[in-house]
């Protein structure tokens, strides 16, 4: 296994994050462990400025939905784009340094939270997406493969996001509406669209197949791209938020309904054209399609009027979000392991211990994902029972019966995310196993100038 300190070209740069991606998955699953570890034995564990629930949950937060996010975007945009164009990256040195100054930004970020790093980071990503522009507009094909346009796409929304996170506003409800923009670019848009290009790279070149419909993929691209930024303000239900923003917000929410349609349709019959010798990566791709639509599915869902004032501002958003990580985390995982034979020339073995790890990911995270919705649904319900009763569930008798509804799902969250600290381990010992020892295999060639 040879890392070059100074990578010539798009495979050898690509090399870093393959082998980053699995250390930052450890750490995001060993905070989130921690963090809820702080929860569930408040009392046994010491406490101070750093190790705190809230403090761990901020923590938490920044690696999970920014240094992660960022590490899967950099993969995707070092070696999908050039694929996707049909061409070398243009400007590939500075698009080295604008990706390598962009996660230690993010890293840095996490340590020291001021406003210098935010305008470094904003102008780093507005480098990010020069460069992109300029290798589109350079682009060898006709049309844009689908893959590349969706990284441009991210690349794009995660510029908006960064500028509208710098916004200064004194204002409470102004300070709330650029809080819930920011999120919702980042944690409901980003991450989908990331998913998105990473689905339709390895369901037509990784699996042999021909995608179905472009129109299909358009369709969704561009239905996702204008309303998923829109569909977070309708969980601030009832706060101060103008209610136009969250009536649009429940119509479009709705509207999310034909990109999704689009997406599925596209993706089950193109999969089903694969050359039948990938089963394994079709399983993963199946498994993470599964999640992301039954994610955007209860996003939809959750605009109904008997549901809205049940679900907003509980951990029911949070599950949500955590179903789009978990989805582009899987699917990341997955054209991880195919790109290891075709960048370092090894091929992974899948032999038990490294099913394990998989299927342990796989399972964790689905499970957090289903117990972060049981509880937002039970602690929504019993708010609202609660006040409508005359008896507020944040202290007292009130407080007592919400606890019961919700306290074993919490502390059951401690457990379900040491499983995945531990599927983490098991996944990146798999992928050093497969770089350093497994068997020699050729080698990718590179995409022609």
């Amino acid at each position: 296994m040879k890392l070059k300190l100074i990578p010539k070209n798009e495979q050898e740069l690509s090399k870093l994050f393959v082998i980053l991606f699995p250390l930052v998955l450890i750490l995001s699953s060993a905070v989130m462990f921690l963090k809820n570890s702080y929860f569930t034995f408040a009392n046994l564990l010491p406490h101070n400025s750093v190790f705190n629930y809230g403090k761990l949950a901020s923590i938490e937060n920044q690696i999970s939905f920014h240094l992660l996010i960022g590490v899967s975007l950099s993969l995707l945009f070092v070696y999908l784009l050039s694929k996707s164009l049909g061409r070398k990256m243009a400007m590939f040195p500075l698009a080295f340094l604008t990706l390598l100054g962009y996660l230690g930004l993010l890293f840095l970020n996490i340590l020291i939270n001021h406003s210098i790093i935010s305008l470094f980071l904003t102008l780093i990503v507005f480098g990010l997406v020069g460069i992109s522009t300029i290798n589109v507009l350079a682009k060898k094909e006709n049309t844009i493969f689908t893959s590349g346009q969706h990284i441009y796409g991210a690349v794009m929304m995660l510029f908006i996001a960064s500028l509208v996170s710098r916004s200064s506003i004194d204002i409470y409800s102004d300070q709330l509406l650029i809080s819930a923009l920011s999120s919702s670019l980042i944690n409901m848009s980003v991450i989908p669209i990331l998913f998105m290009s990473a689905i339709y790279f390895l369901m037509t070149k990784a699996l042999g197949a021909t995608l179905y419909s472009k129109t299909l993929s358009s369709i969704s691209f561009w239905g996702f791209l204008f309303l998923l930024p829109w569909t977070n303000f309708k969980y601030y239900y009832g706060s101060v938020l103008p209610n136009w923003l969250e009536n649009v917000s429940i119509y479009l929410s709705l509207s999310l309904i034909i990109p999704l349609l689009a997406f599925v349709v596209n993706y089950i019959q193109t999969s089903q054209d694969n050359d039948g010798e990938s089963q394994k990566l079709l399983s993963r791709l199946n498994f993470s399609m599964i999640l992301f639509t039954i994610t955007t599915t209860l996003h939809i869902a959750s605009s109904f009027a008997n549901l809205l004032p049940i679900l907003g501002l509980t951990n029911f958003v949070y599950a949500i979000k955590f179903g789009y990580f978990s989805s582009l985390v899987i699917v990341v995982m997955s054209l991880i392991l195919y790109l290891i034979p075709k960048l370092f020339g090894r091929e992974v073995s899948y032999k038990t211990f490294d099913n394990l790890g998989l299927s342990g990911i796989n399972f964790s995270l689905s499970l957090y994902f289903i117990n972060n919705l049981i509880i937002g649904i039970n602690s929504g319900y019993s708010w609202n029972a609660g006040a409508n009763a005359g008896n507020p569930t944040i202290y007292g008798e009130g407080f007592q019966i919400q606890w019961e509804l919700i306290g074993t799902n919490l502390m059951a969250n401690t457990f379900i995310s040491l499983l995945f600290f531990l599927s983490a381990v098991l996944y990146f010992i798999t992928v050093i196993k497969s770089i350093s020892s497994g068997a020699v295999t050729t080698v990718e060639e590179m995409v022609s100038s």
